[in-house]
């Protein structure tokens, strides 16, 4: 019955036309089986023009038309086979695409941007992510990037007309809400009347040309901070319910890896906080000295480390202080208020500098921390011609003094390890400095690196001797050194925290 419609207009054009006709059609048997029958004729006319009947042939064609109809299943099967495959290496590049923009992202603004660049056009014509950026905020931060960039523009313009939101019950604050998902396979009337859209809603999807759209929650555990939306237009294919798996799956890496930065933040900041308070706030204005301090944190920064520094005023002289605590974290952090304090605390009560590292060494014992620090204990006295410079080591990179003359020492000697053995060892040696001689303190964070980038003592003084040659302050002599540092080797790919003090000798002052 499907195939009557069409043999019967076929043959009433042909009688019309007086032309000949083939046709293909199907038959039911009287045992219920389907065949296909092949029909080929022409119109017969009397004398006069007029068509007075049909005269043709009919063949039973069921085992060819089987053998063809099944040719072009498998074919369509095949093409639907590549299509699949291709779609599916489509998506795998996509994912690719947005671990690449993932990784390359040290912010959540980078995020936002990557991520909805590397979207367009791969799988949508739009693509806007929408971020809460803490748990008060309601409003969220908006990326947006499309194929066309002057469209971005355009909708930028309507966001201003029509601002955002929290409480509406659709759209995106509707899906941040509710932490579901929405899917538009298909953006016609019936969506919009459902939606309830306006006559001007309907304009602007109307000059957009909007024909499919997925937007998902972006989610982590329990929270739901933002939402990401895809669109496709006129032109483009309309979503599928594997676009909409596909659009989850990358919605669930952006939400792990925005977390991710969220929570290296925080433990950044944590780090950073507590590194501070184990280290001055200021360092002293010490007359006749220009002084000059850095502290850089190895890797990302999110890790307490052991390094520490100290300038303090003892009976009418100053000391100066380094010291590397094994270790990193809340146990390297602890041993180092230990250190700072009781150095500080045995000076005040006139120790001298052999009997501050003893105490520091005793200190170390009695708190039954299985670890050990390294520590230098300098004194500064003013003298006739600059200043008179003592030097006690306990384990540690002995300070680098750089002459006027362009001629490099190193000051001390090395002493034992503080906390690794009953009784420390160490000795005092005095030097004088004169005016415009820098002396130069350091953790072994500069010089601990793996093959080809690890430095030698005679190395850093090397660099000290060209930052001395090329500045004239200790500020700027401690920056040029950082930058030689820097270029040996980044210190985001350090293992271990670093912190440099110099010292410069102006002179008496007035």
């Amino acid at each position: 019955p499907e195939d009557a419609p069409h043999l019967f207009a076929t043959i009433r054009r042909a009688v019309e036309d007086r032309s000949r006709f083939a046709v293909e059609y199907r038959v039911v048997w009287p045992d219920g089986s389907i065949h296909w029958l092949q029909g080929k004729g022409r119109v017969t006319i009397d004398g006069s023009g007029a068509a007075i009947g049909t005269m043709g042939c009919v063949a039973d064609m069921t085992e060819q038309k089987t053998v063809a109809l099944e040719r072009e299943r498998t074919l369509a099967r095949l093409r639907q086979a590549a299509d699949n495959e291709r779609v599916s290496a489509q998506r795998l590049e996509f994912l690719g695409g947005i671990n690449d923009a993932l990784a390359s992202s040290s912010s959540r603004a980078e995020v936002m941007r990557n991520v909805t660049r590397a979207a367009v056009p791969m799988l949508g014509d739009w693509c806007s992510i929408y971020l809460l950026t803490d748990n008060e905020t309601r409003i969220p931060e908006m990326e947006l990037a499309h194929v066309d960039p002057t469209r971005v523009e355009y909708v930028k313009a309507l966001q201003e007309r029509f601002p955002y939101d929290p409480d509406a019950t659709t759209g995106i604050p509707q899906i941040i809400r509710s932490g579901e998902s929405q899917f538009y396979p298909q953006i016609d009337a019936q969506i919009l009347e459902e939606a309830g859209a306006t006559d001007e809603a309907r304009e602007i999807v109307r000059s957009l040309g909007l024909r499919s759209a997925i937007a998902v929650p972006l989610v982590k555990g329990e929270r739901v901070f933002g939402a990401l939306q895809l669109v496709n237009s006129e032109t483009s294919r309309p979503y599928t319910l594997d676009d909409l798996t596909l659009a989850k799956a990358v919605a669930s890496r952006i939400a792990s890896t925005l977390e991710n930065r969220r929570l290296a933040e925080q433990q950044r900041l944590i780090a950073t906080t507590l590194q501070a308070s184990l280290l001055p706030d200021t360092l002293p204005t010490v007359p006749g000295l220009d002084i000059a301090v850095r502290y850089w944190a190895a890797g990302e920064g999110t890790t307490v480390g052991g390094d520490f520094y100290d300038v303090f005023e003892v009976d009418g002289h100053w000391a100066v202080v380094i010291g590397d605590v094994c270790g990193t974290g809340p146990a390297a952090a602890s041993l180092t208020a230990l250190a700072r304090h009781t150095i500080r605390a045995a000076a005040w009560n006139g120790a001298d500098p052999d009997d501050v590292l003893r105490q520091l060494n005793h200190a170390i014992h009695r708190s039954e921390r299985d670890t050990f620090c390294t520590a230098l204990y300098c004194t500064l006295r003013p003298a006739e011609s600059g200043v008179h410079l003592t030097v006690t080591a306990g384990g540690h990179p002995l300070p680098i003094v750089q002459r006027t003359d362009g001629s490099s020492e190193l000051i001390g000697s090395p002493g034992t390890l503080l906390g690794a053995i009953d009784e420390s060892r160490s000795v005092t040696i005095a030097a004088d400095l004169g005016v415009g001689d820098t002396v130069v303190l350091y953790t072994d964070g500069i010089t601990d690196l793996p093959p080809p980038h690890d430095l030698s003592t005679r190395d850093v003084q090397k660099m000290v001797a060209f930052a001395a040659s090329a500045t004239t302050t200790a500020e700027s002599m401690a920056v040029h050194v950082g930058k030689q540092i820097d270029e040996r080797r980044s210190f985001t790919e350090r293992a271990d925290d670093i912190a440099l003090l110099v010292v410069r000798v102006l002179g008496r002052q007035p």
